[in-house]
């Protein structure tokens, strides 16, 4: 059938709002492009680098730099360093001149959803400073770099092991041995026999004075009641003969 004009005026209409709507979808796209680089490239602040000796995955270029949680800057770029050994990461850092003296930068993960950021805190006192050693010349100031948590876990950790496995625990069971050896061979010896039998023959003696000192207080308690009983028999009669020590 042969198209008629309505219907050919509907066909180059719907053309025209396609492409309208194209056009005005890659403007809007530049527009925001061009905003979010301006918004970076007016963003304040000052470029300073700074270097880790560890893994840097997960870090991106555009991830935040914060301090304290608040943000104040982003990072600009990550690569390896000249040394071939550590890696440099950029950032444009909006910060005082007199806080950037006294700063660290630490790797950070935001809870679980893995996004990895530069943290920014101030150095703690009497804290070890645990930044690699700079060997070559920076386009840049530098802030000092403090080892991620995980990363100091996984090393001390490490050293732990090392430390178990330099323990001479075969020489500390030969030792244990020669020491019960020892013990054993002292308590099965001629001294400590004497010792043993001096003491039980001390013990005996201890007890019979016990014994003794029993009677005697016994003997004294019965003349006294005799005494308390019938007082003239101390001035008028001759006491009884006293009883033996070891009479019952």
């Amino acid at each position: 059938m042969p198209i008629t004009g309505m219907e050919h005026m509907a066909s180059r209409a719907s053309k025209f709002l396609i492409g309208l709507f194209v056009i005005t979808g890659s403007v809007m796209a530049a527009i925001i492009i061009i905003w979010v680089g301006a918004a970076d490239f007016f963003m304040k602040g000052s470029i300073y680098v700074t270097y880790f000796d560890e893994s840097v995955q997960g870090l991106q270029a555009d991830s935040a730099v914060k301090y304290r949680g608040v943000e104040v800057g982003k990072v600009q770029s990550i690569k390896v360093a000249p040394d071939e050994r550590l890696i440099e990461v950029a950032m444009k850092v909006d910060l005082s001149s007199d806080l950037q003296d006294h700063i660290e930068a630490q790797l950070r993960t935001a809870g679980i959803t893995g996004i990895v950021f530069i943290e920014l805190d101030q150095v703690k006192p009497g804290e070890k400073p645990s930044s690699p050693a700079i060997t070559f010349k920076t386009k840049h100031p530098v802030i000092p770099s403090r080892r991620s948590d995980i990363s100091r876990f996984f090393a001390d950790t490490n050293e732990i092991m090392k430390n178990i496995k330099a323990v001479d625990f075969k020489g500390l069971s030969d030792q244990l041995k020669n020491t019960t050896k020892a013990v054993e061979t002292f308590v099965a010896g001629k001294q400590t026999t004497n010792v043993l039998v001096n003491l039980e023959s001390t013990t005996a003696n201890i007890d019979k004075a016990m014994e003794n000192l029993r009677v005697t207080m016994e003997n004294l308690q019965s003349f006294s009641e005799s005494i308390n009983d019938n007082p003239s028999e101390l001035f008028f009669k001759r006491p009884p003969p006293p009883k033996k020590l070891m009479e019952k």
